[in-house]
């Protein structure tokens, strides 16, 4: 929902190693 495919990858990679990548996705899963 308007985030980059690019720009989420990049988010998710930056975030696994915290584990907050769960709550971006599943957020942006829902918004």
């Amino acid at each position: 929902p308007g985030v980059p495919l690019e720009e989420t990858e990049a988010a998710v990679a930056a975030e696994s190693s915290t584990g907050t990548w769960t709550t971006v996705w599943t957020d942006g899963l829902t918004s």
